[in-house]
């Protein structure tokens, strides 16, 4: 279970993760932007809020699917042009959004908008594996993270002042011009990195940047690149079975005992948040009368915890995959099975785990009790700091048991969490309405005590059920 990466300088590392952590902001600035604009779009559209809810359940609902088409490609044909795909097409539905003026058109161009930016945190992720070992791999995705973790933290912030002040479609236009910025910084500089294709130094000729392109070019003409058509491959070519076939590829991963266990573990986790998240608009406005910029900004406490806790995670991991070498022994770029990489991974999850717990029925009882806003934002920001440890420690893990797979394992973790995520969203404010707000996050707690079951389980036999799915690959 060797684990291979392309080696890379320091300076090319960072700058290839700074633009897979931009890329990654899109797709949650999208869905976090939306939420404070929803009572205009509702007027604006004339449908009532259920309707505004269903949007937001498709683009998650599609958010969940669309990583497991691209990351089959991504995984066997490169990353570079799977990103450049994905944010046209993102780019291309923002305006659309933009420009939309009936319901069933917002809908369609929502799901078009995940189908394209929510691709790329799964082919990011595979970017991460790509180009680091397991020892730094913990501090890489904690950079990574930043990318998809500030979009949570500004995209209220910005969706709820431009929703005010200027229009909800400003949301959309300014994301579109973003996203073209982006796009071209990327289809001229950012290199591939699967392995598979460049080599372990990165030297190989495919998926060319311009100036790549260039070189070879001038290589040709000098007379320095000799005989070119023997090097190339032969293309591999994609039945229309298999693009059927694509988005229920990664979904293979979960059939595993110790990766089924880390699903539920992220996507319970995530599934509670987004239901914080989603029903946040409509219990601020109702309980402190805020108005859509101000509901907003009372997304920046989340956020900000998200960001704090993806650092501090980040190095953490580093250290206690360092601590574990140290006590079996010198491992250099390898995930050996015997490893004890999940207890590594996972040590302080415990802790986060009850915090978040705590928290969680904690809230719903002081949004029940109408507490001071300032101490419903400060379990806000918590809460989004011990979520935030929990979910890089289970990415982390996911890319560390499948690291030539990378993309794929992501898109299957993406899929489930989408899916609880949207299930989260469609019935947490009936729940509300029907039991009270404070009960409701009581049961959501209770919900995510059961599923810490899988954590321990993880724990306690992952190493186990690694040495197995190893034995049965021999």
């Amino acid at each position: 279970m060797a684990s291979q990466h392309v080696k890379l300088s320091l300076a090319r590392k960072r700058l290839i993760v700074l633009l897979a952590s931009i890329a990654a902001f899109f797709a949650p600035f999208s869905a976090n932007s939306y939420f404070p604009a929803m009572g205009n779009i509702e007027k604006d559209l004339s449908v009532t809020s259920q309707q505004v809810n269903l949007s937001v359940t498709v683009f998650m609902i599609f958010q969940a699917i669309s990583p497991s088409f691209w990351s089959s490609l991504a995984d066997s044909h490169g990353r570079r042009p799977i990103y450049l795909y994905t944010l046209f097409i993102y780019i291309l539905a923002c305006i659309g959004v933009a420009l939309c003026q009936s319901y069933w058109w917002l809908l369609t161009l929502r799901m078009l908008q995940a189908f394209g930016a929510s691709s790329v945190i799964a082919i990011g992720a595979g970017t991460i594996s790509d180009i680091t070992s397991p020892a730094e791999r913990g501090g890489y995705f904690g950079w990574f993270s930043l990318g998809w973790n500030l979009g949570p933290l500004v995209g209220p912030a910005i969706g709820g002042f431009l929703s005010e002040f200027m229009g909800w479609r400003w949301i959309f236009w300014i994301s579109a011009a973003a996203c073209t910025v982006h796009w071209i910084i990327l289809g001229l500089i950012l290199p591939e990195t699967l392995r598979t294709l460049v080599g372990n130094d990165g030297s190989g000729y495919a998926n060319p940047t311009p100036s790549q392109w260039w070189d070879r070019r001038k290589q040709q003409f000098d007379g320095k690149h000799d005989d070119e058509e023997n090097e190339k491959k032969p293309e591999q070519k994609i039945s229309f079975k298999t693009i059927l076939a694509m988005p229920f590829q990664s979904l293979i991963y979960a059939k595993e005992k110790d990766i089924l266990a880390l699903l539920i573990i992220y996507s319970t986790q995530y599934a509670a948040c987004y239901a914080i998240t989603t029903s946040l608009p409509y219990l601020f406005t109702r309980l402190y009368r805020l108005t859509e910029s101000q509901v907003g900004a009372s997304y920046l406490a989340n956020g900000l915890g998200c960001i704090v806790g993806a650092m501090f995670q980040g190095k953490m991991l580093n250290r206690n995959y360092q601590k574990m070498q140290q006590q079996i022994g010198p491992v250099v770029d390898e995930l050996s099975d015997e490893l004890p990489i999940e207890h590594a991974r996972l040590r302080m999850s415990w802790l986060h785990a009850v915090i978040s717990n705590l928290i969680i029925a904690c809230y719903g009882w002081c949004l029940y009790l109408k507490a001071h806003l300032a101490i419903v934002l400060g379990l806000h920001f918590v809460l989004g700091f011990t979520s935030q440890v929990i979910f890089n420690a289970v990415q982390t893990l996911l890319v560390d048991l499948f690291p030539d797979r990378s993309a794929s394992v992501t898109a299957t973790n993406n899929v489930f969490r989408c899916l609880f995520g949207a299930l989260a969203t469609t019935l947490v404010l009936p729940t509300i309405q029907l039991i009270g707000v404070g009960w409701t996050f009581t049961l959501i707690s209770a919900i995510l005590l059961v599923s810490r079951i899988a954590l321990y389980l993880e724990v306690k036999r992952g190493a186990l059920w690694r040495r197995e799915r190893i034995e049965r690959a021999l």
